[in-house]
């Protein structure tokens, strides 16, 4: 009896204890199942969220560790993504999952050959793997072999007819290699097989709208919204193809949406302010963008479009351009700490731009005037701030005078009082640029991209006194509209650009042709990530401009063999550079190539300089021939510059710095940041396609 007793307690401590374990193990289960959903769902930092709580109280699941990793890769956090692999290898060895997954990261980390050599061996051993050919194809990509990328998708289908990442992936690699009736097909299939899955439903609306087919792109993205409310790319999509059809109301409907359930989204904010300043509102757009830069003040894009506007709108008077103008205060001052006068003149100058009487941005440019040496402008910075000075002034008057009147009594013997020249007055504009875009729906995050950084190229040349660059406001046919337009108006050259963005980077594209044969000149490609990616793309386009374009100026003045030019150390023109004296009129630009054309009969001297002033340069001419022949106004070109430079400023990066056969004489710097070690490596065409098939899952 006793012994019956004891069996039935043993084994009802045995059921409690095994209920106990089951319970645990079914609440586990439920929260994994929690974190999968959110994980489908898009939710990675509430999936994130769920797993931890698994691999807390259950360290051994394998499939959380996993799942956390694929989170974490997603989020871009790849060296933690690397941790929670390990901690599922430990406990799961030789698992292709796992591998394929480590290959990736490996990728993403910059270890090319090394996820390489995962895939291959995965293949060597399990040659139907479909995920080692995802990653063999995300090689391919990286290298911008989309051919190669196609092969890899195409063998994955070959293995799982109706696998969703490959029919995704080889429509997109489709459609932006131009082939979209192949694009259309797999995406027909992909919507046949997974139909109400809403990123099916987006891609397609994306292919659609690449193609420039807004109907069936309407109708793919507002099932995708309607399958998922919270959908916010595909909204935004939407309202992009909405804003194609110039229904913009609209498209101020659907972003007013969003902000309404995540007043953090800046593309709502971007995308609403570009509807009103297309609708003419540009007041209203100005102050959609300047809401939307408060909550989200390094969207570089949403900033130089408000800046565009705020220059050609509002009044030098409003309060507004002070706060805006700050943030370049602010930029300038990192500049500074890095000992970068280029980027710190570069912003103070954008600050000056949008008010032009903001004392602290004036005497921090002026200061960094002084230091490079060039006394001449810095005494005018200090004159235009007496002149504009107020009541509210924080300027000490009597220090500013006391500065004013020792420079002036410095400067009494320039250049410019010896001749009695006022620099100011001269005409310096030496080139004629003209900048053309197309309409272009490959971007997927900021729109109307091609038509806003056309108009910031070519904004970015103001202030610059030897040229003149204008921007079409209206996109061009093809190349055929933009030679003929710049022909027709005498420009020198015309540019081609466009720009394609990603999450954290952007490539801008430009090609150069001469304005007089349409022959093309160059094609050069611009790659930037981190921070100021925008600027300091725009930067270099504008540095390898001016590196293609030949130092050139004019004779303005003569005393027997001593001739005046107006050019001088703003121009980086030095003592000892040697220019060529050509008939004035008979310079022009080279057919096929930067640099100069001119007849040997039409060379009248030599000059060497002599004495560099900042605007203006003494030189002794050499005559040709017997007779003299050098008048005023005849033109001069750079054909030598002295070896050593160490005159040369460093706050000047905005000048023509090549000599007369085109090749560069000063290099044009502009600190690439975050891209350095992007640039080191080959740098190959990297469009926002690919980002879009790196989140297909």
């Amino acid at each position: 009896m006793k012994n019956n007793k004891k069996i039935f307690l043993i084994v009802l401590f045995s059921l409690f204890f095994s209920s106990s374990i089951f319970s645990a193990t079914k609440n586990i289960q439920s929260i994994f199942n929690d974190g999968v959903q959110a994980q489908e769902e898009q939710n990675l930092y509430l999936a994130c969220q769920y797993f931890l709580e698994v691999v807390n109280e259950n360290p051994s699941y394998t499939e959380a560790w996993f799942k956390l990793a694929e989170c974490s890769y997603k989020l871009s956090e790849f060296d933690l993504a690397l941790q929670y692999l390990e901690n599922a290898e430990k406990f799961e060895k030789n698992s292709s999952k796992i591998q394929n997954l480590k290959g990736m990261i490996y990728i993403a980390l910059g270890k090319v050959n090394e996820g390489k050599e995962i895939f291959q061996n995965i293949l060597k051993n399990i040659p139907n793997d479909i995920d080692a050919h995802f990653g063999l194809a995300e090689i391919e990509l990286l290298e911008g072999k989309f051919s190669g990328a196609e092969k890899q998708y195409l063998e994955a289908l070959k293995r799982h007819s109706s696998n969703r990442k490959a029919l995704l992936s080889l429509a997109l690699v489709c459609a932006h290699t131009k082939r979209f009736s192949d694009a259309k097909d797999f995406i027909r299939k992909a919507l046949s097989y997974y139909s109400g899955d809403c990123e099916v439903h987006y891609l397609a609306s994306i292919i659609y709208y690449m193609q420039n087919d807004l109907k069936n792109a309407e109708k793919q993205a507002r099932i995708a919204v309607e399958l998922n409310g919270d959908y916010e790319k595909a909204y935004h999509l939407l309202a992009m193809i909405l804003f194609n059809q110039n229904r913009n109301n609209e498209v101020i409907d659907i972003c007013d949406f969003v902000i309404s359930r995540n007043r953090s989204n800046s593309n709502a904010w971007y995308m609403k302010g570009v509807a009103l300043s297309k609708m003419g509102d540009t007041h209203g757009a100005i102050q959609t963008w300047s809401t939307g830069l408060s909550i989200q003040p390094n969207d570089e894009i949403m900033r130089f479009a408000m800046e565009l506007e705020v220059k050609n709108v509002l009044s030098v008077e409003d309060y507004r351009r002070n706060e805006w103008a700050e943030y370049h205060i602010q930029n300038a001052k990192q500049y500074e700490s890095k000992y970068d006068g280029i980027g710190a003149s570069y912003e103070y100058q954008r600050a000056l731009q949008l008010s032009p009487t903001n004392e602290t941005a004036r005497l921090a440019y002026a200061e960094l005037l002084q230091l490079n040496s060039m006394h001449e402008l810095y005494l005018e910075q200090l004159l235009f701030v007496k002149e504009n000075l107020n009541n509210k002034s924080s300027v000490n008057k009597k220090q500013l005078d006391d500065k004013i009147e020792a420079y002036e009594s410095l400067l009494e013997k320039t250049l410019a009082k010896k001749w009695n020249i006022e620099p100011f007055y001269l005409d310096k504009t030496r080139w004629n640029i003209a900048i053309f875009y197309e309409n272009d729906n490959s971007n997927f995050i900021h729109a109307d991209t091609n038509r806003l950084v056309a108009k910031a190229a070519s904004d970015i040349f103001n202030g610059i006194a030897i040229t003149s660059v204008k921007t079409q406001v209206t996109p061009i046919s093809g190349y055929g509209e933009a030679f003929k337009n710049a022909r027709t108006n005498n420009f020198d050259y015309f540019v081609i650009i466009s720009m394609n963005e990603g999450s954290n980077d952007i490539t801008l594209k430009s090609t150069l042709y001469s304005g007089r044969t349409g022959l093309e000149i160059s094609k050069d490609t611009f790659y930037t990530t981190g921070n100021n990616r925008f600027s300091t793309v725009l930067r270099r386009f504008r540095a390898s401009i001016l590196e293609k374009l030949s130092v050139k100026g004019k004779i303005i003045a003569r005393e027997g063999k001593t001739v005046l030019l107006d050019l001088g150390k703003s121009e980086n023109v030095v003592a000892d550079c040697k220019f060529k004296i050509v008939k004035k009129g008979q310079v022009k630009t080279s057919d096929s190539s930067s640099g100069l054309l001119y007849k040997d009969e039409d060379v009248l001297g030599v000059v060497v300089i002599t004495n560099a002033g900042e605007e203006v340069s003494e030189g002794i001419i050499e005559n040709h021939g017997f007779y003299d022949k050098i008048n005023i106004d005849d033109e001069v070109v750079l054909i030598e510059m002295p070896q050593t430079n160490d005159n040369a400023s460093t706050v000047v990066d905005n000048v023509p710095s090549a000599d007369d056969k085109g090749n560069v004489v000063v290099k044009n710097s502009v600190d690439a940041g975050d891209a350095m070690l992007s640039e080191i490596k080959k740098i190959v065409d990297q469009p926002s396609i690919i980002e879009l098939i790196h989140e297909i899952y």
